[in-house]
């Protein structure tokens, strides 16, 4: 598959993962109503809807270190769960940030009313947003890789 290709691929899976289950998220667990209370943004607020196209951004970049590492995953039976283990220990628990979940978050973070429906409920959605974007990207390119 070619690079342009691979990208694309990967950065279209990531969009509509992160849609999909942030929509879903937003109802399930009433972030409306629990946001504002640890500080972050009204869910109505204008950049907050245009959060879908700022994960073309993100789309890209995971696809750019994707292609970058494609040998290591793409040549095993369940690459997926790379891909996934990678994601989440990485850019989910060991994040230098303070985001929530991270190891960072729970040192340097006051738990304020709100914060652990707020926290439970991003981590269920960060959860199954990367498996889902794991699981279909690692398919979608191996499928590729037999088209080329």
């Amino acid at each position: 598959m070619k690079k342009k290709n691979f990208i694309l691929k990967v950065t279209i899976i990531h969009v509509v993962t992160y849609i999909v289950c942030g929509m879903l998220s937003m109802t399930l667990f009433d972030y409306q109503s629990s946001v504002e209370q640890i500080g972050m943004r009204d869910t109505n607020s204008l950049i907050v809807g245009l959060a879908p196209l700022f994960q073309i951004f993100r789309g890209l970049l995971f696809g750019i270190v994707l292609w970058i590492i494609r040998d290591v995953f793409l040549s095993k039976k369940n690459g997926w769960l790379m891909i996934w283990m990678i994601i989440l220990i990485l850019g989910v628990f060991n994040t230098p940030a303070t985001a929530p979940c991270s190891i960072e978050y729970f040192i340097y973070c006051e738990p304020v009313s709100g914060t652990p429906k707020v926290v439970l409920g991003g981590l269920i959605e960060i959860l199954i947003q990367t498996f889902l974007f794991s699981i279909i990207s690692f398919y979608a390119i191996k499928h590729g890789e037999k088209d080329a």
